[in-house]
């Protein structure tokens, strides 16, 4: 009868003494696993053993799982910072003139403005976008601020700081605290905690049909006619 080889004695006493998997073995000594499932098939592991070998499997699997995960993380947000730097390039690109603001404005109104077509009234929790608002107004349509109404729309745990969060947007639009008109408080919310960034919901309004109908005439004409 043939002798054992060296490396077939070494892989029983892996796999009998210290109940080494397949894979850790071939590691161990450089045979295949197909080699080594025709050496080893007799021998049967204690409970034991094949407890840490399933463990050895799921904390591989986990350590995969982790790995895949941060390299999906990352090439996600490569992919967001990648399309919000394309985002930046298109409107840099844009000529700075009027029709690009006023068709801006109209597409902004559209989708945050009131529509009850006797007014234009915008609300918004960003005060980036009622800003905008205010500055294309004024630019386009040579209307002050000043003639602007302004209300705040807060939960009922923000009643205490109503006159800190109107003297926070009065200072961010440029506007003064005498503009506001009586705040709204939403009786429905029941929460007691408020974030460090609530500002709540600041409303501008401005009594002028003639300037809604000239939005809403921007906007359909516009895009009206990439519809068609």
């Amino acid at each position: 009868m043939k002798a054992k080889s060296e490396k077939r004695l070494l892989a029983e006493h892996l796999r009998t003494e210290l109940g080494f998997s397949y894979n850790e073995i071939s590691e161990q000594i450089g045979v295949s696993k197909s080699t080594l499932s025709h050496w080893l098939k007799h021998i049967l592991l204690t409970l034991e053993q094949e407890e840490r070998i399933q463990q050895r499997i799921e904390d591989n699997q986990a350590a995969f799982v982790a790995h895949a995960r941060k390299t999906n993380q990352k090439r996600y947000k490569d992919a967001r910072e990648q399309a919000f730097q394309l985002g930046v390039e298109v409107a840099s690109a844009l000529p700075e003139n009027d029709a690009v603001h006023e068709l801006a404005l109209a597409m902004l109104y559209m989708g945050e403005g009131d529509k009850t077509g006797n007014r234009v009234q915008i609300a918004n929790t960003d005060p980036a976008v009622l800003q905008y608002f205010l500055w294309a107004v004024e630019k386009l349509y040579q209307i002050n601020r000043g003639e602007m109404t302004l209300r705040l729309n807060l939960v009922e745990a923000a009643r205490s700081h109503e006159d800190q969060m109107k003297n926070w947007w009065a200072e961010c639009l440029n506007c003064k605290t005498s503009q506001f008109i009586k705040t709204q408080f939403d009786q429905r919310s029941q929460s007691q905690d408020l974030t460090g960034d609530y500002r709540g919901v600041c409303t501008i309004t401005y009594n002028d049909t003639y300037l809604y109908e000239r939005l809403v005439g921007v906007y359909s004409s516009y895009v009206g006619r990439k519809t068609k």
